[in-house]
């Protein structure tokens, strides 16, 4: 879940992804998140909800005017919904956030030992609202002047905020739940971890620790196992000779290629199979994605934040990315880079920031 907020275009699509996951995990009939910043206060609904806008206003303000650090159970009654549960999520010192899931009127209403399931979904919104901010800042040309506050917010925020909780997981495991239950928080402790390393690794500008860890063709069977139970499209990922060659800043690389292509899939191609292909040879390397879905306009294909990213990324190793539907039905996105390209440093500033 995390990568695909991390991958998510920009913060109302991250945030979105979240509500989606904490409304079905707390069995809830709405999730939202609000957040007031420099811009103002607004609200990200969990997908198909509908609420009118008034009482939408007035509970955004009360929420976000008495935001809790800690998860408490509250009524909100007044917006015509039952139960509900709340907590404050950890951004930034010019951020507060309010993550919220409640339940119709007349549904059985939330209890004490259900405030845990709040903590995974704070966790990530927090990161969230972090990634889009330094994102902004990024695109507004500031890294070079900030880059060592933002390294250091990042670490001090959310890094702790992640370890903090995943403490308060470990925590609960000790309790008495249900084995499902248990495992569930095994898991989403793993995840936390994992995001921490990831985390100190984006901060000091190196290979993110999984691909160092697994290497590239391990990753990007790891990609796409995740995409395929995420979104239930079978996907395969077919290596050939000498990917190992390939030098590690530019697998990285690589591989959030191979995410961006994953999730317009995800979004866009209602595709049944998508093929994950790498080839290397003594002169270039070659990234290809495709699938079986609807295919690609020719619009679609020279437009979008997504494939645009994807562009940015190859041209920092000076290569090239061919996007067009296939004569059977699908899109396929095809990379070439040279086997021994050196990054730009301009354009490489370009890929960061998109």
């Amino acid at each position: 879940m995390t990568r695909a907020v991390l991958l998510a275009d920009n913060r109302r699509s991250a945030l979105t992804l979240i509500t989606a996951r904490a409304c079905q995990a707390a069995s809830a009939d709405l999730a939202a998140v609000f957040v007031r910043d420099a811009d103002g206060d607004d609200a990200v609904l969990s997908p198909a909800t509908r609420w009118p806008r008034a009482r939408l206003s007035a509970l955004t303000a009360r929420l976000l005017d008495s935001a809790r650090s800690k998860p408490a159970l509250i009524d909100v009654t007044e917006a015509g919904l039952g139960g509900g549960m709340a907590t404050g999520v950890v951004a930034s010192r010019h951020t507060r956030a309010v993550l919220l899931v409640a339940r119709r009127a007349g549904a059985r209403p939330y209890v004490e030992t259900d405030l845990h399931l709040l903590a995974p979904y704070a966790a990530e919104t927090g990161l969230a609202i972090t990634f889009a901010q330094a994102r902004g800042e990024l695109e507004r040309g500031l890294l070079a002047r900030d880059r060592n506050r933002i390294a250091r917010e990042l670490h001090d925020g959310v890094i702790q905020s992640l370890y903090g909780i995943g403490m308060v997981l470990e925590g609960i495991k000790t309790e008495t739940f249900r084995p499902t239950v248990d495992a569930q928080l095994s898991g989403v402790t793993a995840s936390i971890n994992e995001v921490m390393d990831d985390l100190r690794a984006y901060i000091n500008d190196l290979t993110p620790s999984r691909l160092a860890k697994r290497g590239l063709g391990p990753e990007l069977c790891a990609l796409a196992n995740e995409f395929q139970a995420g979104c239930g499209v079978i996907a395969s990922v077919r290596l050939h000779d000498r990917v190992d060659e390939i030098k590690p800043a530019m697998g990285r690389d690589l591989v959030q290629i191979a995410r961006e292509a994953l999730s317009n899939v995800a979004k866009h191609a209602a595709a049944s199979h998508v093929m994950v292909g790498l080839r290397c040879t003594a002169t270039n390397v070659k990234l290809e994605i495709t699938d079986d879905g609807r295919g690609i306009t020719a619009r679609r294909a020279s437009s979008g934040r997504g494939l645009a990213n994807i562009r940015r990324r190859a041209a920092a190793w000076g290569g090239t990315v061919e996007i067009s539907s296939m004569s059977g039905g699908g899109t396929s996105v095809r990379v070439f880079v040279p086997a021994h390209a050196t990054e730009t440093p301009v354009s490489r500033a370009l890929a960061i920031a998109g």
